[in-house]
């Protein structure tokens, strides 16, 4: 336990460099919390076939997270466009696959690395500080790699969806809340979302939750 307390303080800091370089890029001043990353694998069903694609891998908190729900190796790929994160979680693990990119250009960065169906897309990406133009494009980008079933898994620290009215409603898209992690810094919640005909309860607006939260602690 002392080897890895150093290390996850050198993540951290580096996170936080980041994060004063560019705010709206980075979106939190440290990474994902372990309750938040938990729940964001838990919306994953690891037995189901095809690959995971983790948009905005960070320091790898979430990574770590996957991996510990039972997610392959073979079956991860981070996209990540900062140099120095992907050169951590390419460190950290090293069996992942992890392309340096833009989730702008995701069907171009797995064709050509060869990945094929594809059953869920987690993402990390503040989709609430970036224009509203981009973040349609990356959510676009998410679903046309997706199965038909597959889900694209977000978190925000906003108290609405981070995928807005518009952009869900032009992609076709119902969303729910699926989990409050109230123990993260600051407090979070993680949205799931698939195509409107393939999602449960899709005659829901997609800006309202389905059933009872689960509230998440350590």
């Amino acid at each position: 336990m002392e080897l890895r307390q150093p290390k996850k303080l050198k993540r951290n800091i580096r996170f936080l460099g980041r994060w004063l370089r560019n705010p709206k890029a980075v979106g939190a001043v440290v990474p994902s919390g372990r309750s938040l990353a938990t729940a964001m694998a838990a919306e994953i069903d690891p037995d189901a076939e095809g690959a995971i694609i983790e948009l905005g891998g960070g320091t790898g908190n979430i990574t770590a997270a996957l991996l510990e729900a039972g997610i392959s190796y073979k079956d991860l790929i981070v996209i990540e466009r900062d140099r120095a994160f992907h050169r951590v979680i390419a460190e950290r693990f090293p069996q992942v696959q992890v392309l340096r990119g833009d989730a702008v250009e995701l069907r171009r960065l797995l064709q050509e690395a060869g990945i094929g169906k594809v059953k869920a897309v987690v993402s990390s990406l503040p989709l609430l500080s970036i224009p509203d133009r981009i973040c349609r494009q990356i959510v676009a980008e998410a679903m046309a790699v997706l199965d038909d079933d597959g889900v694209f898994v977000q978190f925000t620290y906003g108290p609405a969806s981070p995928v807005s009215k518009r952009i869900a409603a032009d992609l076709g898209l119902a969303g729910r809340r699926a989990s409050w992690v109230m123990d993260n810094i600051p407090p979070a919640s993680v949205w799931r979302y698939q195509r409107r005909d393939a999602a449960p309860g899709s005659q829901r607006p997609h800006n309202q939750s389905a059933g009872p939260l689960q509230k998440r602690s350590a």
